[in-house]
This record gives structure tokens, C-alpha cells and sequence, in this order.
């Protein structure tokens, strides 16, 4: 994804076609499989082939039926690659020098919004427990940590094995990341999360394992992909690239779902700068989708105007970049409907209103999503005298722009809310929430406020979209009077103290005024375990299950007005125990000048263990070697007597343990 040409792979010229037969795979295949015998030496642009090898181009375009259907027509994007088996895979460009400038000029600056907002990010310390749909069934898994990738097809094109860097911004490159760092990944987190939000996926920034990524037949529901953030490495070194990544893969199941992973990123390309690597991030998983590029006839990329980009362009430096179906001026690709297409992957979240309007309690605020164009949430509620029903976007980077309406019981509109959207910056666009402001009759009426996503302008114009990708998160607030209440009943939450799995959990988050005391409480959406007191609005339990949630706090008065607001709580899984020595203190006596070796071992802990000898020496001879969970004592000793040692283990949590041990070498 970018706003110029970079040269791909750094491979110049033809590539050659192996000897033997080329390697096909079924036309119907959602994704090819791996070859066991490559057609080609090593990748190619798929243009380039059409071109030079036709035979082999319509090879490519058989394996490909099912995940790039009509590979002919998008030869052209000079992106667009096909590996040593054929398989279709997308090389994406680095950020131009003008979205480079200004990403530095963006450095650090998070977005600020109201702190129970969707998508708000929390403290620094928590930026690897983010998720925006703790739950679900699919994951996309942003990870920022690096490590070794081995038994890929990136590995048959780039090298056996393949080392990633952890994301950086500043010369030291580790897992300690600086606060500068942490502020730039936790902006990457609510782009993805946003662009996301209308599908029921987790977006997280926390490991969460394996199972929850790997697809291991076609009857497992329980699968996703992973977002590789680097800062460069052994593939950025060949492409000069911002991100790449295999295409319509995310559905493939048995060993082909690994293989074809991960989607990469590169931060030397896509610039530090948390919203533009977030942009390139929802562009590489776009393609695990099945998605293609958004370009001109003069551009593989088209990088929008006005304000406004397709994600599947070049939107680093636009503030709203939504999904497209090809609208925008001199559009190439007009057939793929981006949304429909990610939905055959991860299906549409469940809609709020499913079951009939919400209630929206008086100076309580519900958040909501707009899933897709065709959706328009309603919330019920009462009024009287002067009231504003206002709708604000997700915090971070949002997609959605808001058409408010409010309607009265005869389903007449009362008033109405689209304020214009316009650029303030490539971070920020204004207009893209909505209050409407209206009397409603001194003795009270029923009201139903509608919130759904509308466009800018005339979508075949630069800068002018339609309702197609305004879609994500929101919040609706309500302020008014009502007859039995003349102080309207207000409800806050304040921020709540995260908790651990199986540790014993309180907080008083909620509190109200105004309306007629006493009050009584409730909630939805608490983690698994904790409950709220109806009286006193405390919670408390012991939590069974971690992760991040949006609970909704209620309010009721003695007269029935209710207002509700949403809070958020973050359960930490349990720690494991530290490790411990399973061996003695004594040791195997050795013989002088005779082999000896013998283990020592440790249990419990993180996995990941360092040995090291802290006090004391080994008898002449002999060395200590750590291999996970067991140390080897071993060599031929050259020296007879008692030898006592200290030797420390430490987990990969830090957790650590040091014993002494004595070792007696006799004749």
C-alpha cells in the first residue's frame, strides 16, 4: 500500500520456469495448496509472466480460480505476484516522502476523546491486553514482538528461516518497548479495530495462543490470522515493501492455513507512525480476505482526496479510509464489494436493535456499531422540554460518518443531524458525529433516535463517498427533562481497576445524581464471575475467564427514569508459579579423569528458562549446559574433592530460583 512504485523483491528481469511439468491446483480451491515440485524458480510479478510465459501465466490462473478469479484482469498491478508454485500474493509499496513527512509530524499525538468512548485505548502498561471483541470465534492478532518464522511458503521464496525484528522506533530493538512505542502500537490497534468493527473478529494485541489462530480442518470455527509488525528483515531487505501478504487465505484450513501466513508489515516502509502502520496493517489482512487493490488506470493505488481514501488504496494520509466497491473517480476496480467479501470470513457482528429498539435512558450514553449500509439502529426513549440526542464516533481514527434522526410515536422526523465532513489533518476530519437538539411537550412524549452511516458529496467527485463504507463504532447520549424528574437522573462511570483470573475482584465504578433517590443498579456485559450489588452498585466476584469488557451500568430511579452508560474492565489471566528444582541437592558422585554427565531439572514457571551458576564453582572439568527445563552437568574431571555450586534458573515471566548443589569427585 503505498503512494509510489517501488521496485519489488529486487529480482531484475525474467524468472525462469523450472523444468517438468507446472504445478496446478483445483479451479473451485479457496486457496491453492503447497507444491511438492515449484514451476518456477523463484517468484515473479504475475504481469511479468503473462507476458514472457503464457503457458505458465494460465498455470497460475487455474491455481488461482478460487482465490483470485480473473487473475488476466488484474495482471497489471504491478503488486501483484505469484510465488514458485504459483500462488497469488500481493508485494506492497513503502509510503511516499510527502506521507512520510507528515507521519513524523504525527508522532505521538493520540487521539483524544471522552473515556468511555469506543475503542479507547487504556494506560501504557495495558497496550498487549487490547481486544475489541473479546469471544469471538475469529482473531486478527496485531503482533509487535518478532520471532522466527520457519515452514512458510514465505520460507520457500525468502529462506528457511526467516527472523523478524520486534517493532521499533528508536536504535534499541527489543521487547522493552518505550512509552513512545507503546503510544504509536496502541493507535495501530484502534485503526485495525475500527476498520474491523463491523464483523464479529477479535482485534488484539494480545497473544492468544495457537488454537485460536490456526485452522485445523474445515469443520474448525475457531481460526484467524496473524499481523506481523516488524521493523524490516530479510524480506524487507529483497522488496523494499511496506507490507506483504498471500490472498484469500483467511478460510484455508489444515497445514495450508499456516503456511500461507503471516500477512507481514514493515515499519521501515510504512513509516513508525502508529496510524499509518495501522492503515498498511488493514491493507495485508484485507488480502488474507480475498481483497484486491483499489487503483486507477494510472495507479496501482489510489490515495483519495479530500479527506477520504479506500483502505485498499493508499490511505496513509487521509483521516476517513473505509471499505470500497470502486465509486471513487476513474475507479479499476468496480466488481469486488470489500465488505460483502471480508463477511465470508468473519461474519457481520449481531445487530443491536435484533430484537427491537433499545432503551436510551436519560444522561446515559450506549454505544453501538453500524455493520453495514443497510443498517440503522434505533434507540427508544422519553422526553420533555428542551433535548439533545448526540452521537459520537469511536476515539482513535473512525470510519463512520453519522446520519442522526429523531422520530416521534407516529414515526414523523422532528429533527435531524449530518453536519459536513471535511480534512483538518491526515489524523483528524471533522463532522463525522451528529447532535440534534429539539423541545419535546412539557409533560413527556416517547421518542425513537436512528443512527446510521451516510456519505460525503457525490462519490464519482475526488473526496465524496457513500454510505457503502460509513460503518463502525459509536456512542448515543440523551439529555432531557422529564415530568417526574425535573433534575434529569445522570450516571458516571469511572475507570475500573483491572482484575486477575481466580484472584477475588471489588470495585464501585457507578455512581448517580439527580432523579428521585434511592436508586437501584444493574448491569450487562460484566466478565464472567462478577456480579453487581442491586443496591449499592458495587461489583464484585471472583473472575473465571480473561479479557476486555464493555459492560453497560443502569441506573433506575424510585420513579422509573433510568440512564445507562457503558464502563470497561480488563481481566489479566492467572500467573503461573514460579519454578522450582525437582533435584536434590546432592549430586551423582563422579570418578576422577572418567565421562560424567548428569541433569538437573526444574518445574512450573513460563517456559523459556535461563540457567546460569551464581556462586561457587564446578568441579575441574566439568560445565553446566541449560536446555529448556533441564540443565547438563558433563565433561571429565580433573580434579578430585567436594565441589559446592549456586545455580539460578529464570522463566520467561522473570520469575527465578537458585539452589546450591554438591558434587563429590572421588579416584
Amino acid at each position: 500500500m503505498a503512494l509510489r512504485t517501488r521496485a519489488a523483491l529486487g529480482i531484475a528481469g525474467l524468472l525462469a520456469v523450472a523444468g517438468g511439468a507446472l504445478v496446478t491446483g483445483p479451479a473451485n480451491a479457496v486457496a491453492p495448496g503447497r507444491c511438492d515440485k515449484p514451476a518456477l524458480s523463484q517468484p515473479a510479478r504475475a504481469g511479468d509472466l503473462q507476458r514472457s510465459n503464457p503457458g505458465a501465466f494460465r498455470s497460475a490462473e487455474a491455481r488461482n480460480a478460487g482465490s483470485v478469479p480473473g487473475l488476466a484482469s488484474k495482471a497489471a498491478d504491478k503488486a501483484l505476484w505469484v510465488d514458485r508454485c504459483l500462488t497469488a500474493f500481493y508485494v506492497d509499496a513503502t509510503a511516499g516522502p510527502a506521507d512520510k513527512s507528515a507521519a513524523a509530524a504525527g508522532m505521538g499525538a493520540a487521539a483524544a476523546s471522552a473515556t468511555d468512548l469506543p475503542l479507547t485505548v487504556g494506560p501504557l502498561s495495558e497496550t498487549f491486553t487490547l481486544q475489541s471483541k473479546p469471544g469471538s470465534s475469529k482473531t486478527i492478532y496485531l503482533d509487535f514482538k518478532g520471532g522466527t518464522i520457519t515452514g512458510t511458503a514465505w520460507n520457500a521464496s525468502y529462506g528457511a528461516t526467516l527472523v523478524a525484528e520486534p517493532y521499533s522506533i528508536d536504535t534499541t530493538v527489543d521487547t522493552s518497548f518505550s512509552d513512545a512505542e507503546l503510544t504509536e502500537i496502541q493507535k495501530v490497534w484502534q485503526v485495525v479495530a475500527e476498520d474491523y468493527a463491523p464483523y464479529d473478529v477479535n482485534v488484539t494485541t494480545q497473544d492468544p495462543g495457537s488454537a485460536a489462530i490456526d485452522r485445523t480442518s474445515s469443520t474448525d470455527t475457531v481460526y484467524g490470522t496473524r499481523a506481523l509488525i516488524t521493523n524490516g528483515g530479510t524480506i524487507y531487505t529483497q522488496c523494499s515493501c511496506g507490507g506483504i501478504a498471500y490472498v484469500n487465505v483467511f478460510n484455508t484450513s489444515g497445514t495450508n492455513h499456516g503456511y500461507y501466513q503471516p500477512a507481514w508489515i514493515f515499519s521501515n516502509g510504512t513509516t513508525k507512525n502508529g496510524k499509518y502502520i495501522g492503515e498498511a496493517v488493514s491493507h495485508e489482512v484485507g488480502h488474507n480476505f480475498g481483497l484486491n487493490h483499489d487503483g486507477t488506470a494510472t495507479s496501482g493505488y489510489y490515495s483519495g482526496a479530500n479527506g477520504w481514501a479506500p483502505i485498499m488504496g493508499a490511505s496513509y494520509s487521509q483521516p476517513i479510509s473505509q471499505w470500497s466497491k470502486g465509486e471513487y473517480p476513474g475507479a479499476n476496480n468496480t466488481t469486488q464489494d470489500d465488505v460483502a467479501q471480508i463477511a465470508t470470513g468473519a461474519a457481520y457482528r449481531t445487530d443491536e436493535d435484533a430484537a427491537g429498539p433499545v432503551a436510551l435512558g436519560n444522561g446515559g450514553a450506549v454505544n453501538g456499531i453500524v455493520a453495514k449500509a443497510t443498517d440503522v439502529d434505533s434507540y427508544a426513549f422519553t422526553a420533555a422540554g428542551s433535548t439533545t440526542v448526540a452521537v459520537a464516533n469511536a476515539s482513535g481514527f473512525p470510519d463512520l460518518d453519522v446520519l442522526l434522526t429523531i422520530r416521534d410515536a407516529s414515526g414523523a422526523v422532528v429533527a435531524t443531524a449530518n453536519p459536513a465532513s471535511a480534512r483538518v489533518s491526515a489524523f483528524v476530519a471533522s463532522g463525522l458525529g451528529a447532535s440534534a437538539t429539539f423541545t419535546a411537550p412539557a409533560g413527556g412524549a416517547s421518542y425513537t433516535a436512528q443512527v446510521q452511516g451516510t456519505g460525503q458529496g457525490d462519490p464519482a467527485t475526488p473526496g465524496g463517498y457513500s454510505s457503502y463504507g460509513s460503518l463502525g463504532n459509536y456512542q448515543v447520549s440523551l439529555a432531557t427533562q422529564t415530568p417526574s424528574s425535573p433534575t434529569p437522573l445522570s450516571v458516571s462511570v469511572a475507570a475500573m481497576p483491572s482484575g486477575t483470573v481466580g484472584t477475588p475482584y471489588g470495585a464501585s465504578p457507578v455512581s448517580a445524581s439527580g432523579g428521585t433517590a434511592p436508586y437501584s443498579y444493574g448491569a450487562t456485559g460484566l466478565p464472567t464471575g462478577i456480579s453487581i450489588d442491586p443496591s449499592t452498585g458495587a461489583v464484585s466476584g471472583t473472575p473465571t475467564a480473561a479479557g476486555t469488557w464493555t459492560p453497560v451500568f443502569t441506573v433506575t430511579d424510585s420513579l422509573g427514569a433510568s440512564a445507562s452508560r457503558s464502563g470497561s474492565v480488563t481481566i489479566n489471566p492467572a500467573a503461573a508459579p514460579p519454578p522450582s528444582f525437582v533435584t536434590g541437592a546432592t549430586l551423582p558422585t563422579g570418578k576422577l579423569r572418567t565421562a560424567y554427565t548428569t541433569t538437573i531439572q526444574v518445574t512450573g514457571g513460563t517456559p523459556g528458562y535461563t540457567w546460569a551458576r551464581t556462586a561457587g564453582s564446578l568441579p575441574a572439568g566439568l560445565t553446566l549446559t541449560g536446555n529448556g527445563a533441564t540443565a547438563t552437568i558433563s565433561g571429565t574431571p580433573t580434579k578430585q574433592g567436594s565441589s559446592t555450586f549456586t545455580v539460578k534458573v529464570t522463566d520467561a515471566a522473570g520469575a527465578s530460583v537458585t539452589k546450591s548443589f554438591t558434587l563429590q569427585i572421588r579416584k
